[in-house]
C-alpha cells in the first residue's frame, strides 16, 4: 500500500470515529432541559389540581389564595349556601347593553337546588310589563336596571316571583365576549337572516340563515337581535338555545376545566358571588343530571299599549315555576 492509499485510509478511519463519537456535553444539556420542562409542566398540573381540590374542600389556604388574587368583586360578596332542602339557591343573571346608563337586555332567574339536584333557568323577557303601585302607569323591565341598577331590578323580580334573591351576576357585552373567547365559539343554526343598522347608520348585526360557527362578535349579535316586531319572546328563546350549548359543553367537561374557565372569566363579571364560591357552585352543579336541568320562559302574553308591545306576566303561573 503506497503512501497515498494509507493517507486515504487514515482519513476514512478519522471520519468514522467522528461520526460514532458521542458529544456528551450536548446530550447531558438536552437531558437537563427535557427534565426541567417536564418538571415545570408536572408542577403546573399538580398546582392546578391541588388548588381545585382545596377550593372544594374549603381549606384556609385556598380561601386565602382567592382573597389575595385581588378580584374586584370579592370585596362585597356573600357566602353561597342552601338554607334547606326545599329552599333552592336563587341567582339573578342580567346581561346589559353598552348604553350609558345601561339597560338590562337579558334577564334570567336561576333556581339551583343542590340537595335535590335540580336546576331551572327562567328566561324573563326584557319588555315585561311592570305596573306602578297604583296601576296607573307601566314601564318595561329593561328600564328598571337603567333607573336603579341591580338592587332595584332584583327587588322588582323578587316581587314578581314572591321570593328572595340573594345572589346576582351582571354581564356586560365585553364580559360576554371574553366568556365566549374562553369557552370557545359555538355552532348554531341561525333561523333567519338578521340585520340591524345602528344609530350612526352602520350595520352592526349581519347574520345569514343556516348552520354556522359564531365568534364572540357574531354570538353577541345573535343574542341581541330583535326582529322588526320587537318580539323579545323569540329573543329569549334564542338566548336560551345558546345558553344550553354552554351548559352542555361545561357539563361534559372535566371539573378542572370548569374551574379553570371560572377562574379566567369571573373577574369580568359584577357579582356578589366570589370566585371560590362560583367554582364550588359549578362543581356541585356538575353533579346534576342533564335531565334535571330545565329551561323556561316567564309565563305571560303579549299586550299592546299604544304602539308599545309589553309582555304581560301571568303571576300565578310565574310563581309555580319557583
Amino acid at each position: 500500500m503506497d503512501e497515498r492509499e494509507r493517507a486515504r485510509a487514515r482519513r476514512r478511519r478519522k471520519r468514522r470515529q467522528q461520526k460514532s463519537s458521542v458529544k456528551w456535553p450536548r446530550v447531558i444539556l438536552a437531558i437537563v432541559v427535557v427534565f426541567t420542562l417536564l418538571g415545570g409542566i408536572g408542577y403546573g398540573i399538580y398546582s392546578g389540581v391541588s388548588y381545585a381540590y382545596r377550593a372544594i374542600v374549603g381549606t384556609t389556604e385556598a380561601t386565602e389564595a382567592v382573597i389575595d388574587s385581588g378580584n374586584k368583586q370579592d370585596a362585597n360578596t356573600v357566602s353561597v349556601e342552601q338554607k334547606g332542602l326545599d329552599k333552592p339557591l336563587y341567582i339573578l343573571v342580567i346581561g346589559t347593553d353598552d348604553n350609558n346608563p345601561s339597560q338590562g337586555d337579558s334577564l334570567f332567574l336561576l333556581s339551583v337546588n343542590l340537595d335535590q339536584k335540580t336546576m331551572d333557568v327562567i328566561g324573563i323577557p326584557s319588555n315585561s310589563k311592570i305596573d306602578n303601585r297604583d296601576q296607573t302607569d307601566a314601564t318595561m323591565l329593561n328600564s328598571i336596571y337603567e333607573k336603579g341598577g341591580i338592587e332595584l331590578t332584583k327587588a322588582v323580580i323578587e316581587d314578581m316571583f314572591h321570593i328572595s334573591i340573594p345572589y346576582y351576576v351582571v354581564v356586560n357585552q365585553t364580559a360576554f365576549k371574553k366568556t365566549n373567547d374562553v369557552l370557545g365559539n359555538q355552532q348554531i343554526y341561525v333561523e333567519q337572516p338578521m340585520e340591524h343598522i345602528d344609530a350612526e347608520g352602520n350595520i352592526d348585526i349581519d347574520l345569514r340563515r343556516g348552520y354556522q360557527t359564531l365568534d364572540s362578535n357574531n354570538a353577541l349579535a345573535y343574542l341581541r337581535y330583535s326582529d322588526p316586531k320587537h318580539d323579545t319572546f323569540t329573543r329569549v328563546q334564542r338566548q336560551e338555545r345558546f345558553l344550553k350549548l354552554w351548559v352542555e359543553q361545561e357539563h361534559n367537561a372535566f371539573f378542572i376545566t370548569n374551574a379553570w374557565h371560572i377562574w379566567r372569566i369571573w373577574e369580568h363579571f359584577d357579582s356578589n358571588i366570589s370566585t371560590l364560591d362560583a367554582i364550588k357552585l359549578v362543581y356541585n352543579a356538575s353533579k346534576i343530571n342533564k335531565e334535571e336541568i330545565h329551561f323556561y320562559i316567564l309565563p305571560g302574553e303579549k299586550e299592546l299599549i299604544g304602539e308599545t308591545t309589553y309582555w304581560k306576566v301571568n303571576p300565578t303561573e310565574a310563581q309555580r315555576l319557583v
